[in-house]
């Protein structure tokens, strides 16, 4: 599946939840379903900086495909992680260097964040891009 498809499964997804407080809710619940994160690499260079809350964000490549772990000690920040890794995660390199992070706003959940947290989601689509080069 691309990533445009799959920012548009996403979308739609979010799109059949009536009201804000639920969305909130399906994004934070998202987060609980995260790959585990080991707590040995809870490291301060595994810290992505920008983020308001502590975000770490580990990088393993098998074959031709990037795959990421992260965890967070904030329950919206997982949820969001979440979102993102389903996006990005197992994918080659070149398809994570080129993603278009506006392609986000498809989303629609811009209105569910702090700016703190917009900006958190900027640094976490920056550092996942880094990690892939």
């Amino acid at each position: 599946m691309t990533i445009e498809a799959e920012i548009q499964d996403i979308k739609e997804m979010l799109d059949d939840i009536p009201d804000d407080f639920s969305k909130y809710s399906t994004i934070i619940e998202m987060g609980d379903e995260l790959e585990p994160y080991p707590e040995e690499f809870k490291l301060d260079e595994l810290k992505v900086p920008g983020c308001q809350s502590d975000l770490w964000l580990m990088v393993e490549r098998k074959d031709d495909v990037v795959h990421y772990r992260a965890t967070s000690d904030a329950v919206i920040v997982k949820g969001l992680v979440a979102l993102m890794l389903q996006i990005l995660n197992d994918r080659t390199p070149e398809e994570i260097r080129e993603f278009d992070a506006d392609l986000l706003k498809e989303l629609g959940i811009k209105g569910l964040l702090t700016p703190g947290r917009q900006n958190g989601v900027g640094s976490l689509v920056q550092r996942i891009q880094l990690l892939a080069a």
